[in-house]
């Protein structure tokens, strides 16, 4: 029988775990607070226009919001680790044995569909070929073997940048968001067709080799996310992924006012002679959003739609190319 790993250890060695947890998660509460009141002055200057004290209320909400990234990303520099434990489950798997192609496939797959999303939310245009950079934010390790039908618990570097944020760890909530998702074509809107590409190979993978999953993580603010999944339940979801069709990426020009921009979730609110417009806003135009914000300007986007072909549900995903003022 395969010897019962030791707790993991996220944090390091002399830092309380659950109070630092509890800080986590206090701060990231804080941090979507001030992220909703700018959103509400925003939308008071969108009707009202550009008075200076509502401009200056939201500069006082970014200064809190920065006081709030600048702890949270001390606090975040002393998580080291994250820790999943994945489990193998079937009658294949119950004598604690795998076959080793058979796990190959299935730990290569994983692997692949973590740079995927890890690709999707640390890039604004994912291309066919996942940077190197990604690659290596987003490593899983083999860290040991539990008790189970079959177990494997991955680690991966939690790796924090200066505003508390982690890849790697987005990452891993994003990718647990797409295994416990019931609307499959708002995570492809939210994701690309090229996580959900490798999300259906992973399924028919496990399929294929009569396992089923069992995933646990506990994230930085002590929360346990969790994928279990029957074997019908892989079968519904590997159908259902294969009716996902991607329309032909159309870019866009409009002219309105951008009434709406949260530089921390890089989203962007517009509106104009067709109504509201909503989508992505990489890093790189945070000055000329910021800049242009309640003025009349033209913007230049990238559309891509998706469709359930199951159920004829369509979702539309919107990327920022430029903007200029008008």
């Amino acid at each position: 029988m395969m010897q019962r790993l030791p707790e993991p250890r996220s944090w390091r060695a002399n830092t309380n775990a659950e109070h630092a947890e509890m800080r986590v998660r206090w701060l990231r509460e804080q941090l979507i607070a001030a992220d909703t009141a700018i959103a509400a002055q925003q939308r008071i200057i969108a009707a009202d226009g550009p008075a200076e004290i509502y401009l200056l209320s939201i500069e006082s909400l970014r200064s809190s919001q920065r006081k709030l990234e600048h702890e949270l990303a001390e606090l975040m520099s002393a998580r080291e680790t994250e820790f999943v434990d994945f489990a193998l489950q079937g009658r294949k798997y119950d004598g604690h044995r795998a076959s080793a192609k058979a796990l190959a496939v299935v730990l290569e797959g994983m692997q692949k569909l973590y740079e995927r999303v890890g690709q999707a939310m640390g890039t604004p245009y994912p291309t066919l070929v996942i940077p190197q950079a990604i690659k290596l934010q987003c490593q899983l390790e083999v860290a040991g073997f539990f008790p189970s039908s079959f177990g494997i618990r991955f680690a991966a570097q939690t790796r924090t940048d200066l505003t508390g944020s982690s890849l790697p760890e987005t990452s891993l909530a994003a990718t647990f968001d797409l295994f416990n998702t019931d609307n499959p074509v708002e995570q492809a809107a939210r994701l690309g067709q090229r996580v959900m590409v490798q999300y259906r190979h992973v399924v028919n993978t496990l399929i294929k080799a009569e396992a089923t999953p069992k995933a646990t993580w506990h994230t930085p603010d002590g929360q346990e996310r969790s994928w279990i999944a029957d074997e019908t339940a892989l079968i519904t979801l590997a159908n259902r992924l294969a009716n996902i069709k991607e329309s032909p990426v159309r870019q866009v020009q409009a002219t309105g006012v951008l009434t709406g921009a949260s530089l921390r979730r890089r989203k962007f609110e517009f509106f104009g002679d067709e109504g509201a417009i909503t989508g992505k806003a990489p890093d790189e135009l945070a000055a000329k959003v910021t800049q242009c914000f309640g003025k009349p300007c033209t913007i230049t986007y990238t559309e891509t739609r998706y469709i359930d072909e199951t159920t004829d549900q369509e979702k539309r995903s919107r990327t920022l190319i430029d903007v200029t003022p008008t």
